[in-house]
């Protein structure tokens, strides 16, 4: 019985989180090496969606990565982007909430244990909008997203940074 486009793709995934894990699995075992301790591994997938190539959920140890942005440079995204997760979960397990996201413990466990520049940017192209929303100021046109949309509908303002008024929707782009 030939696959379906689905299982295809579901069984590449699956490759692709096999990946990854093993990269984040290296990444753990040098700063195992590093500290002389055992960090919890986390659980890995691919739920990340949007801006962001990767996410630590630390409460939940639980690392998400952004399928999207993996596909468009595969080498690039686990030797940046995977490692640069790890390390929030790693800065985590050491020091608790007391320090910030990308504070010096972060951007040291970056330099030192992986010997990669702390950056807390991806260059990796962004998947395009599905909605954009039109609002205004005084000086220029804004486009938000759904959520973004969604709250200022239910009463969050919006100011912008250029002239400090309020924004005001305008309309819906398709």
């Amino acid at each position: 019985m030939p696959l379906t486009s689905r299982q295809t793709s579901l069984n590449y995934d699956e490759d692709v989180l096999s990946i990854i894990i093993e990269k984040a699995d290296h990444c753990f075992d040098k700063a195992d090496a590093f500290f002389g301790n055992k960090f919890k591994r986390s659980s890995c997938n691919l739920k990340q969606r949007g801006r962001a190539a990767g996410t630590a959920h630390l409460q939940k140890n639980e690392l998400r990565f952004n399928h999207f942005m993996y596909q468009q440079s595969p080498a690039e995204f686990l030797n940046t982007v995977v490692p640069h997760e790890v390390a929030h979960i790693i800065v985590f397990q050491i020091y608790g909430n007391t320090v910030k996201p990308h504070g010096k413990e972060w951007q040291a466990v970056m330099l030192k244990v992986y010997g990669i520049r702390p950056n807390r940017t991806h260059t990796f192209d962004v998947p395009p909008q599905k909605q954009a929303f039109e609002y205004h100021c005084s000086c220029q046109k804004h486009q938000f997203t759904k959520q973004r949309h969604t709250r200022a509908q239910r009463g969050v303002e919006y100011i912008c940074k250029g002239c400090r008024s309020t924004l005001q929707f305008i309309s819906k782009d398709n």
